[in-house]
C-alpha cells in the first residue's frame, strides 16, 4: 500500500504532457508508460524515463499499470476506456467523458463489470477557489441559495481560427469552454432541471456561435444565468479570474456571483456580503463584507492525488462517470435549446 501508484498516460498532446509532468513530480505515483502513435510521444516517454507504447492494445498486453489517464480526442475516450477497464485499470478520463453520452454509458457499464472506478477529469472541482465556495455553500453560510450568475467572456484572436475546425459547428465556446462552467455550477448548485439558450454569430459570422445567453433552472429551484462569448474584450472568465491557466492574463475579476437569503458570494474574489445590525434585515440595513482567504494550489495536482486515493484506498471519485455524463448532457442541451428555440428539460 505504500508503494507508488503505477499510472500510464494515453495521449501525448498538450494535456497529456501536463499529466506526465505531474506524475513525475508526485511522490505517490510512478509513470507506467506513455501511449500514443505520434513520434513526439516516444520522445516524451524517453525524456520522462518511461516505457513507450504505440497503441493501447500493445500497452495492455505488455505493461502492468493500476490506472490510466486517457487524454486522447474526445470521441475516443469511451472506446479506449472500455479496453482499459476490461483489463482491470482504473480510469481518469479527460473531460468530456466522451462526445456521445450513449458511448459514455457503455464505458461506465464496462467499468462496473470489471470492478474498476472512473474519475472524469473536470479538474476545476479541485481548484482551491471552487473547493472554498463548495464549503461555504455546504455550511449554509448563504442561507437558501436563490440565484447564480456566471460569465465566461474573452476575446479569441484571429490566429486562433486559422485552424479550420475551430470555425465549424461544435467548435464554439459552448462545447469547448462552457462545459467547464456548467460542471462548476452543477458541482456547487446541483443537478439541472431545464435549460434555455439564445446564440449569435453576428461578429465573426462563422457557422458557429460566438455569443450565447443561457438560463438554467436547477432541481433545487435555484435560477441561473450564463453569458458566454469569445468575441469581447473582457476580464470576466474563470481563467483570468483565478489565474489557473498561465496562458491567460490574470485580472482577478469576479466571474460568478451566488445569491442567498442570508449572504451572497463574489467568486473568486471570495467576498461574502451580508446585512449587519439588530432587528429586521433588509435594503435599509447596513451591509458588510467578509473576505475568505484561499491558499493557491494546482488543481491537476490535487486531482492526481485524488486519483491515487481512488485507486489505492477505494475513495469515491469526486467527479464520477455518471456526473461526467450529466455535465456533458447539460452542455449539449445548450446547442439543442438554440436549435429547437425552446427549453430542454431533463428527467429525474
Amino acid at each position: 500500500m505504500d508503494s507508488p501508484v503505477s499510472i500510464a498516460v494515453i495521449g501525448a498532446g498538450l494535456i497529456g504532457h501536463r499529466h506526465v509532468k505531474h506524475i513525475l513530480e508526485e511522490p505517490r505515483c510512478r509513470l507506467a508508460g506513455v501511449i500514443d502513435p505520434a513520434p513526439q510521444a516516444k520522445l516524451l516517454a524517453e525524456n520522462a524515463g518511461a516505457a513507450y507504447y504505440p497503441d493501447t492494445a500493445v500497452f495492455l498486453n505488455e505493461a502492468d499499470a493500476e490506472g490510466v489517464i486517457i487524454a486522447t480526442p474526445n470521441d475516443t475516450h469511451a472506446s479506449i476506456g472500455i479496453q482499459c477497464a476490461t483489463a482491470g485499470c482504473h480510469l481518469l478520463v479527460e473531460k468530456p467523458i466522451d462526445s456521445d453520452p450513449a458511448a459514455a454509458g457503455k464505458l461506465i457499464e464496462a467499468a462496473k463489470n470489471a470492478g474498476v472506478k472512473v474519475l472524469v477529469g473536470h479538474h476545476r472541482r479541485f481548484n482551491p477557489y471552487i473547493e472554498a465556495a463548495k464549503r461555504i455553500l455546504d455550511d449554509g453560510k448563504l442561507g437558501t441559495v436563490t440565484a447564480v450568475n456566471a460569465l465566461w467572456t474573452v476575446l479569441k484572436p484571429p490566429s486562433y481560427f486559422k485552424v479550420a475546425w475551430r470555425c465549424k459547428p461544435g467548435a464554439g465556446p459552448v462545447l469547448i469552454n462552457l462545459i467547464h462552467d456548467i460542471d462548476n455550477l452543477r458541482y456547487l448548485i446541483g443537478d439541472v432541471a431545464r435549460i434555455y439558450a439564445e446564440s449569435s454569430n453576428a461578429i465573426r459570422k462563422y457557422p458557429v456561435e460566438d455569443t450565447v445567453a443561457i438560463t438554467i433552472r436547477f432541481r433545487s429551484g435555484v435560477l441561473g444565468t450564463v453569458i458566454t462569448s469569445d468575441v469581447v474584450a473582457s476580464p470576466y472568465n474563470f481563467e483570468s479570474a483565478t489565474g489557473e491557466n498561465p496562458l491567460y492574463s490574470s485580472a482577478g475579476q469576479d466571474c460568478y456571483r451566488i445569491f442567498g437569503t442570508e449572504a451572497s458570494l463574489n467568486f473568486p474574489e471570495m467576498t461574502l456580503w451580508r446585512y449587519i445590525g439588530e432587528g429586521e434585515q433588509g435594503w435599509e440595513t447596513p451591509i458588510s463584507s467578509e473576505q475568505i482567504d484561499v491558499k493557491p494550489a494546482v488543481p491537476l495536482e490535487g486531482q492526481l492525488r485524488h486519483f491515487c486515493d481512488v485507486i489505492r484506498y477505494d475513495a469515491e471519485p469526486r467527479c464520477s462517470g455518471e456526473e461526467g455524463i450529466k455535465t456533458l448532457e447539460a452542455t449539449m442541451a445548450v446547442a439543442e435549446a438554440v436549435r429547437r428555440c425552446r427549453p430542454v428539460a431533463f428527467e429525474n
